[in-house]
């Protein structure tokens, strides 16, 4: 990474904001040189379109390169870099001992399931209850990893952020999340992580084998918009040499500064994606876009630019991709349900390879994960492997128009510990409501799929 490094430093000078605005529009006239227009689906079936999102993404990285925060410069790439960049794969095992998991590159319509990692994915969780939110997940099978949340307070009082407390906040989150895996009889599960931190010296004071260890992909957050700073590189570096797995990622806003279209969000995507497997080197990336109307990753628009983007990578990218699922609705409501199955039937069948949730109140509002939706999302995932990209649109299309009218005014639903019955620490169980409603959805979800 040393070459790009001095990049950052000896690179074209630019504004930040020109660089927003060269996004926008370069984006914007990519996607009418290619051809490429949102037709209103959710699941796109057209793979050359799919192509041409990629080479147009492609074209976006090598014309605009990567702005550094820290210096107010351009990290330009080669073609050459670029190409041999795409090429090139590594093999990743995450998880340890009977908790081992392979993770599959997996194709448009693959047969093979993608990898379930529950938890609330980097959203806010009570102190109180984070070892059992945590539990809950853990304990599903289907589940085969873990992401961890935010720890919203650490004895009672907000963290500080970028001071030495949120130290101490994330020794607690790593701590508390391996006492759940052990707990729950699965010590070698594999974590990501840690959620809490700003600051790198946070992240690697947690990166060793009895915490996140090299077989937990340890979180390496990007700036949106194909900007980096000098933490993720530093993080990277770290990890690189300590022979880490960690997963980049990033969320793109659909209606923010760079992005006006569904078409530029898709191509801003797979640029990101590409983005982070040439400059960062990380065993993984995931997305998670949103709309900046709801902050949710299940709108329509969202969904198809995401979509478009799994199967352009899927087809044209050796790498691993993952998604977030940031819903509206909280836990315990079928809408929280509908969500989480759209968006789970769109990215098994345009080959994702993790599915990472999914968080209600899109992850704002503290303890709306449970161990219920992440099971949710698997069990939705193996129904549709055996589905088309037109014949998953149908039924996507059908789910959707069961809560798209309440994506700005979605139903609140309950907390963690009011969807749970709380024994003790290690002794909870679904509420009756909420077991009945999971059964109801799901057998909804049979008969139309």
């Amino acid at each position: 990474m040393y070459r790009f490094v001095r990049r950052a430093l000896i690179g074209e000078k630019r504004e930040e904001r020109t660089h927003d605005r060269m996004i926008f529009e370069k984006s914007q006239q990519l996607a009418r040189e290619y051809d490429i227009t949102y037709d209103g689906t959710i699941v796109p079936d057209d793979e050359d379109l799919a192509d041409s999102v990629f080479e147009a993404g492609l074209e976006l990285l090598l014309m605009c390169g990567i702005y550094c925060i820290d210096t107010g410069r351009v990290i330009e790439l080669t073609e050459d870099e670029v190409v041999q960049g795409v090429k090139s794969i590594k093999t990743v095992e995450i998880g340890r001992g009977t908790e081992k998991v392979s993770v599959i590159d997996r194709d448009p319509m693959d047969a093979r399931p993608p990898v379930i990692v529950g938890g609330p994915g980097g959203g806010l969780v009570s102190e109180e209850h984070f070892v059992g939110v945590h539990m809950s997940s853990i304990r599903e099978i289907i589940v085969q990893g873990i992401y961890t949340g935010v720890l919203e307070t650490l004895n009672g009082e907000r963290i500080t952020a970028k001071t030495p407390m949120e130290m101490y906040a994330t020794l607690q989150e790593a701590r508390l999340v391996r006492y759940a895996s052990r707990l729950s009889g699965r010590p070698g599960l594999a974590m990501m992580g840690p959620s809490t931190p700003t600051l790198s010296p946070s992240y690697m004071l947690v990166s060793e084998p009895n915490l996140f260890s090299e077989y937990d992909p340890q979180e390496v957050y990007l700036m949106n918009d194909l900007k980096v700073d000098f933490e993720a590189i530093s993080k990277a570096i770290y990890h690189l040499m300590r022979g880490n797995h960690y997963i980049t990622s990033h969320c793109p806003v659909l209606g923010s500064a760079s992005i006006g279209s569904p078409e530029g969000l898709a191509i801003v995507d797979v640029a990101e994606t590409i983005q982070a497997k040439i400059l960062m080197n990380s065993s993984m990336h995931g997305s998670g876009a949103i709309h900046i109307n709801t902050n949710s990753s299940s709108t329509k628009e969202v969904m198809w630019a995401s979509n478009i983007s799994a199967i352009a990578l899927s087809r044209n990218l050796e790498y691993y991709t993952a998604k977030y699922y940031w819903n509206s609705a909280g836990c315990c409501t079928d809408m929280m349900f509908y969500e989480s199955a759209v968006q789970t039937i769109g990215d098994t069948v345009c080959g994702r390879d993790i599915l990472i949730g999914p968080v209600g109140r899109a992850g704002r509002v503290p303890d709306h994960s449970t161990g219920i939706e992440s099971r949710f999302v698997g069990e939705v995932s193996r129904l549709a492997l055996d589905l088309s990209l037109s014949e998953a649109n149908e039924v996507a299309e059908e789910m959707y128009s069961w809560y798209s009218d309440y994506l700005t005014a979605p139903p609140q639903g309950k907390q963690f510990s009011e969807c749970y019955e709380l024994v003790s620490e290690i002794e909870f169980k679904p509420t009756k409501e909420y077991q009945e409603l999971y059964e109801d959805v799901f057998c909804k979800m049979k008969e139309i799929i």
